[in-house]
């Protein structure tokens, strides 16, 4: 048995449709709908979200937020900073060095510590370079414009979410405390099919599935989103714009965190503080140092 504590922040999982479609895996054994914030837009934000729950800081501290005016689509990651001098001064030097990453290609990040420091992380926007996400956005961007069938769009989305939760169920068998990764395809898929919820529930169903399988391999598993996405599935105002509705459910008894900047605080209480597996810090190799220099590894 793993004591790793498995996160999928799965973002745009809305509870208000899992609830409807009755995606079971999705809810796991307890469920509630998580309040989410925004802060440069009048809905929650991917990018400044994200760093809220892995710090449980507000945008403004954490420093990784959008610019208010919009998106700058020349470059290819769609990702703009608010002005520096518009947040306090100690978010302002954060927000400097994720400006630097932004330059050198990538999606801002924070320097603040977070709830996997002592685990491990992958493509949590935010936190660590979001390489999958990168891939997805150009994806997304592509099917939009009617440069990619959305077959294939849904095909590539599906393989690079399976490896995501793939991913996290092998961090459960290296024993860490804790471990989390972000998966897209609810977002995009949300954006894609709001006024279509045909598609938009097949597309749930399917990654309720791909939950049911990370379910059966891991011990204990949580499961966040972000916000929610308006349909025509739930009367909405606006189909296609994100919603208030996150979702968080879990394997772990007792109460459930309420809003996103609780769960960093309620993940920590749960982490197991053993630490078998890390005490050794130096890695050794049995095979001759000459035969992996032959083969090409060294």
């Amino acid at each position: 048995m793993s004591e790793t504590l498995c996160v999928l922040g799965l973002d745009a999982a809305d509870y208000r449709l899992a609830t409807r479609w009755q995606c079971s895996n999705l809810l796991l054994e307890t469920s509630a709908e998580l309040e989410s914030i925004s802060y440069s837009l009048d809905v929650p934000a991917t990018l400044e979200v994200w760093p809220s729950i892995a710090t449980g800081t507000p945008p403004a501290e954490h420093g990784v937020v959008l610019d208010s005016v919009g998106w700058d689509n020349t470059s290819g990651l769609n990702v703009l900073v608010r002005m520096a001098q518009l947040l306090p001064d100690a978010a302002s030097e954060r927000l400097a060095a994720a400006k630097e990453r932004l330059d050198e290609g990538g999606f801002p990040y924070t320097d603040d510590p977070t709830v996997f420091d002592d685990g491990s992380v992958r493509n949590w926007p935010g936190v660590t370079p979001a390489h999958d996400w990168e891939r997805e956005s150009e994806w997304f961007e592509q099917a939009t414009e009617g440069r990619m069938a959305t077959t294939e769009f849904m095909r590539r989305y599906f393989g690079s979410t399976g490896s995501c939760l793939g991913w996290l169920a092998g961090q459960a068998l290296s024993d860490v405390p804790i471990a989390g990764v972000h998966a897209h395809i609810l977002d995009h898929a949300g954006h894609m099919y709001a006024r279509r919820p045909a598609k938009l529930r097949t597309v749930y169903e399917r990654i309720d599935a791909l939950v049911g399988w990370l379910r059966s391999r891991v011990d204990r598993l949580v499961i966040v989103s972000d916000h929610g996405m308006q349909t025509t599935a739930t009367d909405d105002p606006e189909p296609g714009v994100h919603s208030e509705h996150a979702l968080v459910a879990t394997t772990e008894p007792g109460p459930l965190p309420t809003d996103v900047l609780s769960v960093r605080p309620w993940l920590e209480d749960r982490i197991e503080a053993d630490g078998e597996g890390t005490s050794d810090p130096t890695a050794s190799v049995d095979a001759p140092r000459e035969h992996l220099e032959d083969l090409g590894y060294l």
